[in-house]
């Protein structure tokens, strides 16, 4: 087995799930707020809409860093970037499990957490060369 293959298969994975993720999410954003204005919706969203794309955008940003990255591992450098990245990414998203508790049903808390666990194993598995 190559030097860092499970690692760079699942940094694809991963990035490809965290993409998807994103589009998914922007769709429904844009189709909720469109709807919302077709209905004649009284509340002024243009300064939480700026806020939000930059959200979705920055979240898109991530997986294509993590996705893309994992190719780049090889260096030295870069190696230890992407751990802090992926250990960053891992406690955000396991301190959103933890603040979300409750708030947005069981299957969405699990898959919170289980994006946070990935991305741990996936900074494990770069620090262990695998």
């Amino acid at each position: 087995m190559g030097k860092y293959r499970m690692s760079k298969t699942i940094g694809m994975i991963l990035g490809a799930i965290i993409i998807i993720v994103t589009l998914g999410y922007g769709l429904l954003y844009l189709l909720g707020t469109s709807l919302g204005k077709a209905l004649g919706s009284q509340i002024e969203t243009t300064s939480r809409e700026k806020f939000t794309l930059i959200i979705l955008f920055s979240i898109g940003l991530s997986g294509v860093l993590t996705g893309a990255g994992s190719y780049g591992i090889k260096f030295k450098g870069w190696r230890y970037f992407y751990i802090g990245f992926c250990m960053l990414i891992g406690v955000a998203l396991l301190l959103t499990f933890f603040i979300s508790r409750g708030a947005l049903g069981t299957t969405f808390e699990f898959l919170i957490l289980c994006l946070s666990i990935l991305y741990f194993l996936l900074g494990y598995l770069v620090k262990k060369e695998k």
